[in-house]
């Protein structure tokens, strides 16, 4: 059975998808919980419509984030911390680098494109990897110097 979903519901799709399911699963759960409707001719076509603005919205993101991109190509930020040894009194996070980043270069970023495995908690260069868009990555150079 074909159906529109009205939300996103996980494992099968976003707001507006068209997807077919087994009747009893459409039937029994997704009509009853009004997270889908039955895929009728006109809903098809404003589905339609609506994925292709999606799809524009989506290209013009990935557009800007490359762009951002090609302007973090060399950037790298440099911090200077208290620290004991080689070991840092505190740990530069992730809204440190998006502070950094906004004061010395002018780039906003949103804090879920800093992908860091855990905080940064030493002196020396770390690799730091920023995901602008679905698709579009670039690693800058962090270096944590001592005060």
């Amino acid at each position: 059975m074909k159906v529109i979903l009205k939300t996103r519901v996980p494992n099968l799709g976003q707001e507006w998808d068209v997807v077919t399911v087994k009747s009893g699963y459409a039937r029994n759960f997704l009509l009853p919980q009004k997270l889908a409707e039955p895929a009728t001719a006109s809903l098809m076509k404003k589905a339609e419509q609506v994925l292709a603005e999606r799809a524009k919205k989506l290209e013009k993101v990935i557009a800007e984030a490359k762009e951002t991109k090609e302007s973090l190509a060399n950037v790298g930020l440099t911090f200077k911390k208290k620290a004991k040894g080689k070991k840092l009194y505190g740990s530069i996070t992730e809204k440190d680098i998006i502070e950094a980043l906004k004061k010395e270069h002018k780039i906003e970023i949103a804090k879920e494109a800093v992908k860091m495995k855990s905080h940064i908690k030493d002196l020396g260069e770390h690799k730091v990897k920023l995901q602008l868009a679905e698709g579009v990555e670039v690693k800058i150079v962090v270096k944590v110097e001592e005060e």
